[in-house]
């Protein structure tokens, strides 16, 4: 899996469950407290609604009872049911005096449509209608006076009669004058049966209220709560059973009068409404996902069963519009949280993985065999990837030291084997050529001595022949002391004192040179060695130095000690060695001077002692000018094994 996915992964699910949690824990948990506090809400306007309904049908039928109560409508129900006590004329002036006293309340009191006086044989003798009195138009022809409608039949009056009083009231429907005619706003009417002080039926005095009373209840009750409000009977009698009484669209209303088919019941689920019919006084239903219903049963009618349901439905759009859209801000903060963590994934990715491809990229390099390659590390970067360079440049450097080191190690084989050969070859050479040259400068000595004094040319060309061969004689020697390296014998010395020496056995070679020498010698340099053999290196290193040092030029000699080693470096200020002649110093008969003022053994013997006491020389052109000799020597001897030189050394020369 490739890093950016990784990073894509993990983001997401940082940025993502805290958004899920809060998404379908704290936002459900919102939605339901939402729902709760609707519920208190909106059953609290129930009740609000509930108490200012009955007050106003209360108050309905206090001015209905209250009517029933006036003197001027005693006296016309008297008048009314004992016709024959009173003379045409007092009837009328009674009938005309009740009729005053009507429109003159129906205008102070505007909710009232209509008021009637029905006697006790159900004709309505006086009607005052929307202000205006109604004339009668009927005749009755056993009591000899005019009526404007028989109600004796209507069910009202029937139920009037057998109310001991008690005030009825009707259906809350439609008005209608006649059959057939059109409907009246909708309004409720009281039926108040009238008694004489013996308990007698006089008659009914009929108070028609105009609705809207209970129509602007119904609006204003839910403040500004974005729902409708309905009022739905609950009754026996299926024809009116969840008819709406109150509907914000008048259409909606008095289905069983106006031949509709808008009920609640169409809207609800048989069973819904059969518990909301057997249910608690108060309930909700909250099922339907496209409605919220909050309802209240209302008692108005004492005498009989039916019921009003006073209805709040609510949208859940609406109710839910604030979690709704928090949980639509969520989703698209999800969303565009999940892109960002996209382009953050691509982008760390691209800024954590470039450093690692470049990582990758000088290791493979490295690898293929470019040594010198390594990671730029900005100074103070100290996270992963500034460790990680750090921890492989440090690997490139132990692994070209230990390259280097063991380059050196295979040069110095190198060294010892060539220089183990040339020992064997030399020793060979000169054992061989030894035994005839003395042979040689004895017979020259003969010969010599054979000549007459006289003969001087022979003398002086045996002469040339002796130098000659005594020549032959020191290079044939050297070849032996080279060939022929001695085991040292360790003993302990000061340097020091060995050093001065040397510099004293050398001051007159140093000054006939014009060489300044500059020493600088710690004293005691104690250690074992052989200081013979170590005295001879130093007289052919410092040979070599005061040759190739010019005239007014210095000659530096140091010298001095650590832990375990004593460290001489003698420099001079010469040409310096070239770089091809670097490999061939250590060998036999190289040499860069002249013809016939070396032989080309110095440095190789000297390398061979410096072997055999366990340390280590160099050499190298100095910064400045001229050649640095580095040896470097043990201050404790250990005893050297024979190397395969001098086992060869050994075995050939003797």
């Amino acid at each position: 899996m490739h890093l950016r996915h990784k990073f894509f992964i993990v983001l997401s699910l940082l940025t993502s469950v805290p958004l899920l949690v809060l998404l379908f824990g704290v936002v459900e948990r919102m939605e339901r407290e939402v729902t709760k506090r609707t519920e208190t809400q909106l059953h609290g306007s129930l009740d609000k609604m509930a108490s200012e309904l009955h007050l106003i049908l209360n108050n309905q039928k206090s001015v209905a009872s209250g009517l029933g109560r006036v003197p001027v409508v005693r006296d016309f129900a008297a008048a009314a049911r004992f016709p024959q006590r009173f003379d045409a004329e007092r009837y009328q002036r009674r009938a005309e005096a009740l009729e005053q006293f009507l429109l003159g309340y129906q205008k102070s009191v505007s909710s009232i449509q209509a008021v009637r006086f029905i006697d006790a044989s159900g004709k309505t003798l006086v009607k005052v209608k929307e202000g205006k009195p109604v004339d009668p138009v009927y005749t009755d022809d056993g009591l000899d006076r005019m009526y404007i409608a028989d109600q004796s039949n209507r069910p009202f009056f029937k139920q009037a009669m057998t109310s001991n009083g008690d005030i009825l009231m009707s259906d809350f429907e439609l008005g209608q004058v006649e059959r057939d005619a059109d409907f009246c706003p909708a309004m409720v009417r009281y039926s108040v049966p009238l008694l004489d002080e013996l308990g007698d039926f006089e008659g009914v005095l009929v108070v028609n209220m105009w609705g809207s009373r209970l129509d602007s209840t119904m609006t204003s009750s839910l403040g500004g709560f974005p729902g409708k409000t309905y009022i739905v009977e609950l009754s026996d009698n299926a024809r009116r059973d969840g008819i709406f009484l109150y509907h914000p669209d008048d259409d909606k209303r008095f289905a069983d009068q106006l031949g509709s088919e808008y009920r609640l019941t169409s809207k609800l689920e048989p069973a819904d409404w059969q518990a909301i019919k057997t249910g608690e006084k108060n309930g909700s239903l909250l099922s339907n996902p496209e409605r919220m219903l909050f309802y209240q049963k209302l008692a108005p009618y004492p005498d009989r069963s039916t019921q009003w349901l006073l209805v709040i439905e609510a949208d859940p759009e609406v109710v839910y519009a604030p979690i709704n859209n928090m949980r639509k801000s969520i989703w698209l903060l999800l969303g565009a949280l999940l892109f960002i963590s996209l382009l953050v994934a691509v982008w760390a990715s691209g800024r954590l993985t470039a450093p690692v491809h470049q990582l990758a990229e000088i290791i493979r390099r490295f690898a293929d065999g470019q040594r010198e390659a390594r990671i730029e590390v900005k100074p103070g970067r100290r996270d992963e990837i500034g460790q990680a360079g750090k921890a492989f440049n440090y690997l490139a450097e132990s692994l070209d030291r230990t390259e280097k080191e063991r380059e050196t190690a295979v040069r110095a084989a190198c060294q010892s084997e060539r220089l183990a050969a040339l020992g064997q070859l030399a020793a060979g050479i000169g054992h061989e050529i030894n035994n005839p040259l003395m042979n040689m400068m004895s017979l020259a000595s003969l010969v010599e001595d054979s000549l007459p004094e006289d003969d001087k040319q022979g003398r002086n060309d045996l002469q040339l022949l002796k130098k000659e061969g005594e020549r032959c004689a020191r290079i044939v020697q050297g070849i032996l002391n080279f060939a022929r390296q001695s085991e040292p014998k360790f003993e302990e010395f000061d340097m020091a004192v060995l050093l001065n020496e040397t510099l004293e056995l050398l001051r007159h070679r140093i000054e006939s040179e014009e060489i300044e020498l500059q020493s600088l010698i710690e004293t005691p340099l104690l250690m074992e060695g052989d200081a013979r053999q170590l005295q001879q290196v130093l007289v052919n290193i410092m040979l070599n130095a005061i040759q190739a040092t010019p005239a007014k030029c210095r000659l530096h000699v140091t010298a001095r000690s650590s832990q375990e080693h004593i460290d001489l470096e003698i420099i001079d200020e010469g040409e310096g060695i070239r770089a091809e002649d670097f490999s061939k110093i250590f060998d036999p008969f190289f040499t860069t001077k002249p013809e016939g003022q070396g032989t080309g053994l110095g440095l190789s013997v000297s390398y061979g002692i410096i072997k055999r006491h366990g340390g280590n020389i160099t050499l190298e052109n100095s910064k400045h000018a001229g050649v640095r000799v580095h040896i470097r020597l043990p201050k404790q001897s250990e005893l050297q094994e024979l190397d395969t030189f001098e086992v060869l050394e050994a075995s050939n020369v003797g």
